[in-house]
C-alpha cells in the first residue's frame, strides 16, 4: 500500500489490527440475525477518517469498522448508482442485468433481489431514503416495486442544513421496526441522500465551525487541480458525508435502544466514488473503491482490518448465509462469511486477490461513451474502453480568457476550470486526463501512482502483465456472461437508445446548459 494513501497506516495496524483466536460463531438458528446495509451517495473509501488520509472525523462509520471489520479494498460493481445497487441486491455483476446494468432503465423482475429472498425466509425488509434507483418501476418494466423492498418514508425531519434531505432515517427505521411481526428477524435498508451533489454553497463555512477544518487543510487527490475553487467544493462535500456519519449513529442508536444492535449483522458502505472528475462514473479507482465496515457483535470478532478483495456482489451472498437462507445458484457473488467468522486480519481468503467492474453509461451523451471494464489486483488496474470519446466534453460557451485564470480559480471546481482554463499551463495537464481520447487499454501501478496518472499499457516491460490480466479479465466477463465479450449486444443497444431518449428526448440531443459557476 503506498504511504500517499495510507499515511496512518501504522497506526490503523496498531489499533484496529487484532488476531483472535476461537472467533465466536455465527447465531444459531433459531436467533437468526437482522441484517441492515447503510449505504451512502456518492463517495470513494478515503474519504472516511479511519482510513488515515482524510482529517474530517467520521466517528460512526469508525466505530462500526472497531466494532466488526474495516476493509481496505471494498468494490462497486459500477461507478454509477443504479447498477452499483442492482448488483448489490441481487449479487450478480451489473452486466448479468440486462437493463439494470443502466442508470434510469430498470432491473427486470427474473432478477431476484435480496428482499425478495429474505421475506420469503421470513424476514420482515423494507427500506427508508434512496433505494435501487434512479430508474424506472412500472411500465415498460415488469417490475412494479423498488428491488429495495417496501418504502418507508412517512417520517420528515427540519432540514439539519441547506441542501440536506429531510428524510427522517432513523424515525423511518422506529416505524420500520413497530411494523415488525413479533419474532420475526428483519432486514432494513437506509439510503442516505448525502454527500451526492449539489452541496450548499456556504458548507465550507460549517465544516470550519463546527470541527475547525478549513478547505485549506483538506488533501486533494492527485488527479485533481489543487486549487482555492475546488478545496472548497470539497469543504462543501465533506460536510454533508458527516451529516450522513451522523444519520449511521442516530440509526445505530435505534438499534442499540432495542436490544437489537448485537444480533444484527451492519453493512456500511457507498454505492459510487466520489462526486468529481475521474471518480464517480470512472473505472478508475476512486470511481469504484467505497468504503466498507461490516460488524456483527454476536458473529464475528472486531477490531480487524482485513485485505481481501470484495465486491458488490458478495453482499447479497453474505446476507443469506449469515440468516441461513440458502443462496441461489444464479449469483455470482461469494459469501463473505467465512472471512467474517474466522477471526483473522490482513489476507483472509487466498482466492479474493482481485476483482472486476466496469461501466455502460450514465448519463453522457449520445456522441460520448464511457463503456469500460476494469480488473484490479493488489498492485496493478488494467482497463479497457469500448470507446475512444473522451470522458468529458466542456461546453465553448464557458471558455474564458486566462487572464481571468486566478479569478476562476477562487471559485469554481475542476470541471469548471477545464472548461474555462484548458490550455492554462496550471490546467493542461488535467484537459488531458479528461478531454483526450481514450484510449483502448489503460495499465496502472497503483503501489506506485496511486492517482493513476501514468498510463502504462505500451511499456514493454509490462507487456506480460498486461496479458495476464486482460485475460483473466476476459475469462470471467465469458464466464459471466458479459455482453462485451459475447458480442450479444442488442439488450443493451436497445437499452442505451432508451436512456439517452429518456434523458435528452427525441429533440433533445445537444441540448446543454452553461455551468452557472
Amino acid at each position: 500500500m503506498s504511504r500517499l494513501l495510507y499515511p496512518n497506516l501504522r497506526f490503523l495496524l496498531v489499533l484496529l489490527t487484532v488476531e483472535v483466536a476461537g472467533a465466536p460463531a455465527p447465531a444459531a438458528p433459531g436467533s437468526r440475525p437482522n441484517l441492515l446495509v447503510f449505504i451512502s451517495d456518492d463517495e470513494s473509501w478515503l474519504e472516511r477518517g479511519i482510513y488515515g488520509w482524510n482529517r474530517v472525523p467520521t466517528p460512526h462509520f469508525d466505530r462500526v469498522a472497531r466494532a466488526g471489520a474495516l476493509f481496505n479494498r471494498g468494490y462497486a460493481s459500477a461507478p454509477s448508482c443504479a447498477p452499483a445497487r442492482a448488483a448489490l441486491l441481487t449479487g450478480r455483476n451489473f452486466w448479468e442485468l440486462e437493463q439494470g446494468a443502466f442508470i434510469q432503465a430498470w432491473v427486470p423482475a427474473k432478477f431476484r433481489c435480496l428482499p425478495e429472498l429474505l421475506a420469503a425466509a421470513g424476514y420482515h425488509t423494507g427500506f427508508t431514503g434512496k433505494g435501487w434507483g434512479p430508474g424506472i418501476l412500472g411500465a415498460p418494466s415488469d417490475r412494479t416495486g423498488n428491488p429495495a423492498g417496501k418504502a418507508f418514508n412517512a417520517r420528515r425531519r427540519p432540514a439539519p442544513g441547506p441542501g440536506i434531505s429531510i428524510t427522517d432515517y432513523a424515525g423511518n427505521l422506529e416505524s420500520f421496526l413497530e411494523a415488525r411481526p413479533t419474532g420475526e428477524p428483519f432486514w432494513f435498508w437506509v439510503g442516505v441522500t448525502e454527500p451526492h451533489s449539489p452541496w450548499a454553497e456556504d458548507n465550507h463555512r460549517r465544516l470550519a465551525a463546527e470541527t475547525g477544518i478549513t478547505p485549506e487543510q483538506l488533501p486533494v487527490p492527485g488527479f485533481l487541480p489543487d486549487t482555492p475553487g475546488l478545496r472548497r467544493a470539497r469543504a462543501d462535500m465533506m460536510q454533508e458525508l458527516r451529516q450522513a456519519d451522523d444519520d449511521l449513529g442516530r440509526v445505530l442508536a435505534v438499534l442499540e435502544r432495542r436490544g437489537e444492535l448485537d444480533n444484527t449483522l451492519v453493512i456500511v458502505t457507498a454505492d459510487n466514488g466520489t462526486g468529481m472528475a475521474r471518480a464517480k462514473t470512472n473505472v478508475h479507482d476512486w470511481g469504484i473503491h467505497v468504503p466498507l465496515a461490516i460488524a456483527w457483535p454476536r458473529g464475528m470478532a472486531g477490531g480487524r482490518v482485513i485485505d481481501d478483495f470484495v465486491n458488490f456482489i458478495d453482499l447479497a451472498p453474505t446476507m443469506l448465509e449469515a440468516a441461513g437462507v440458502a443462496v441461489p445458484a444464479e449469483m455470482t457473488g461469494r459469501s463473505l462469511v467465512p472471512v467474517l467468522v474466522s477471526g483473522r486480519s490482513g489476507r483472509v481468503d487466498p482466492a479474493r486477490g482481485w476483482t472486476a467492474a466496469g461501466l455502460e453509461w450514465h448519463g453522457e451523451e449520445p456522441e460520448l461513451s464511457l463503456a469500460a471494464r476494469t480488473i484490479r489486483d493488489e498492485r496493478y488496474q488494467y482497463i479497457v474502453n469500448y470507446s475512444a470519446t473522451p470522458r468529458y466534453r466542456p461546453d465553448p460557451r464557458e471558455r474564458r480568457a486566462d487572464a481571468e485564470y486566478t479569478a476562476s480559480a477562487a471559485t469554481v471546481d475542476e470541471l469548471g476550470l477545464i472548461a474555462r482554463h484548458p490550455d492554462h499551463p496550471a490546467v493542461r495537464a488535467f484537459t488531458e486526463l479528461y478531454l483526450a481520447p481514450r484510449p483502448r487499454e489503460e495499465l496502472y501501478d497503483v503501489q506506485e501512482d496511486p492517482w493513476q496518472l501514468r498510463n502504462l499499457a505500451a511499456v514493454p516491460a509490462l507487456a506480460a502483465v498486461k496479458a495476464r490480466l486482460r485475460a483473466q479479465l476476459e475469462e470471467y466477463q465469458r464466464r459471466t456472461g458479459d455482453p462485451r465479450i459475447t458480442g450479444e449486444l442488442g439488450v443493451f443497444d436497445a437499452t442505451r437508445a432508451f436512456v439517452l431518449e429518456r434523458k435528452f428526448g427525441a429533440e433533445g440531443y445537444g441540448q446543454r446548459k452553461v455551468r452557472k459557476k
